[in-house]
């Protein structure tokens, strides 16, 4: 049986493109991969597979809104307190944690679209299964096993598209992609004020599930990302994919009368290909500064982001609010992440991602500590609404800025890992906040999450580098 060669720099040794592969797709290396790419206008495309793929993170903020309204109504059917809503947040986190790491290294060797076709596939089955039972631990077992899906889902889009996106406005479509987390952090209260109160928490959970089907069924027409299968040596494949964007943005553009992309330039000159990364890479000297600085970024804003948006209705609940009023305040606050992702693509792009991250994580110190000393329902929704904002913000500058300090073949691990450790910060805060807000008092809490924010933002501003218009390739070299 005949060895196909799997890297320019074999083909170019052995003199002659191997049997079955075309002169081009002998010849394709990353950097034409960014640079064929790149050269296509935005286009019907690039929309169709950023939302088909995106709607992923809009299941992930709805179950984790809808999961924080399914504990506040069920406490007092139940008999359990904020103490027990942080243990089974936190349980669920856990699940978060182990389907962010493993999720990763399983893209990087089995490939983007197939993990995410089966995550979400998993995800749905668990997550209205919650519906099913009738004690509290039963359900946080199983929201455990649906959060480790939603973790693995999350973790896996976001390189997946930076892989598609051409560089210049990779910035602005995640600040897209990560409208769809805003859409589910909006929606989700709005569902649960008129699902729950009158179809019951158990309908709020199951009517999840049809939606999921449809994203399912859209998936199946999503390409992998050609970026990984040359990485995997399927050079056949990669330059096929390339090619099938190619005609469907030309076909985009003719069918709007505009000028269609030119053909894809000649082969250049061959190059040695860098070598082989491996996930022990996160830690080596090139990269170690750089995962520990996100490892800590994640940290900070997942952690106070979660534990926000979980216990959002509880704290308004303890300020006296019903709990219907608590829901409608909660919209009000909620609402406040749609310009915060949406402005927040455009901001990563005009300030980059570094200067953004800063400004958000200070941003929301500052407010949530504003937020803690509120007591009327005014102060209590302007100062949660610009926390949000700020929260928003900085979510949309750490999933830009982390697959773009990565190569190919561990940028999946590097995501995965990195938004691991930001639900280690959800687990350990929502257990802080459940326990000291009994203790301490709210404010307390907020000051722990402060003192967490503005060390982050302290190491980003040290150590992070600008990535601003830079290729993927060279940004992470």
């Amino acid at each position: 049986m005949t060895t196909v060669p799997s890297s320019p720099s074999q083909i170019a040794a052995s003199g002659s493109p191997p049997a079955g592969l075309t002169a081009q797709a002998a010849a394709l290396t990353q950097p034409q991969i960014a640079a064929r790419l790149d050269r296509l206008p935005v286009s019907r495309f690039h929309v169709v597979v950023l939302v088909v793929a995106a709607l992923s993170l809009f299941f992930d903020t709805l179950d984790t809104v809808i999961t924080g309204f399914v504990l506040a109504t069920l406490s007092p059917l139940w008999g359990f307190g904020t103490a027990t809503i942080g243990v089974i947040s936190a349980i669920g986190l856990a699940g978060y944690l182990v389907g962010s790491a493993v999720a990763g290294f399983a893209a990087d060797h089995y490939g983007r679209k197939r993990m995410i076709m089966l995550t979400l596939v998993m995800y749905s089955l668990f997550s209205a299964s919650r519906g099913l039972v009738g004690d509290v631990w039963s359900f946080a077992a199983l929201n455990f096993f649906t959060w480790l899906f939603v973790g693995a889902e999350s973790s896996i889009v976001p390189p997946y598209l930076a892989e598609l996106w051409p560089t210049r406005v990779r910035g602005k479509l995640g600040g897209w992609m990560m409208g769809f987390f805003a859409l589910g952090i909006a929606f989700s209260p709005i569902w649960a004020l008129n699902i729950i109160p009158n179809l019951g928490w158990r309908a709020a959970l199951f009517l999840t599930l049809p939606f999921a089907i449809v994203v399912g069924l859209m998936r199946s027409g999503l390409p992998e990302s050609p970026r990984w299968l040359l990485r995997k040596g399927r050079v056949e494949e990669a330059e096929a994919v390339l090619r099938s964007i190619e005609r469907r943005v030309g076909r985009t553009l003719a069918g709007a009368g505009t000028q269609a992309p030119a053909p894809a330039p000649a082969p250049a000159a061959l190059a040695e290909p860098a070598r082989a990364y491996t996930a022990r890479d996160l830690l080596s000297p090139r990269y170690r500064k750089l995962t520990l600085m996100m490892w800590l970024a994640w940290f900070a804003e997942y952690g106070v982001l979660y534990t926000f948006m979980t216990f959002v209705p509880t704290l308004l609940a303890m300020e006296g609010f019903t709990i219907v009023k608590s829901f409608q305040f909660s919209i009000a606050i909620y609402a406040a992440v749609i310009p915060g992702y949406v402005v927040g693509g455009y901001v990563v792009d005009w300030l980059d991602r570094k200067p953004t991250t800063v400004i958000a994580f200070i941003g929301t110190a500052v407010f949530g500590t504003l937020f803690g000393l509120a007591t009327t329902s005014t102060a209590l929704m302007t100062f949660g609404g610009l926390m949000a904002f700020c929260l928003a913000l900085g979510s949309t500058a750490i999933y830009n800025y982390t697959p773009e300090l990565y190569p190919t073949e561990i940028r999946a691990t590097g995501m995965g890992l990195a938004s691991a450790w930001g639900r280690a910060g959800a687990i350990i805060l929502l257990l802080v906040f459940g326990v000291f807000s009994v203790l301490k008092g709210k404010l307390f809490v907020f000051v722990v999450s402060d003192v967490v924010l503005l060390a982050a933002a302290v190491v980003v501003a040290i150590i992070g580098p600008s990535t601003k218009g830079r290729s993927l390739e060279d940004s992470s070299s």
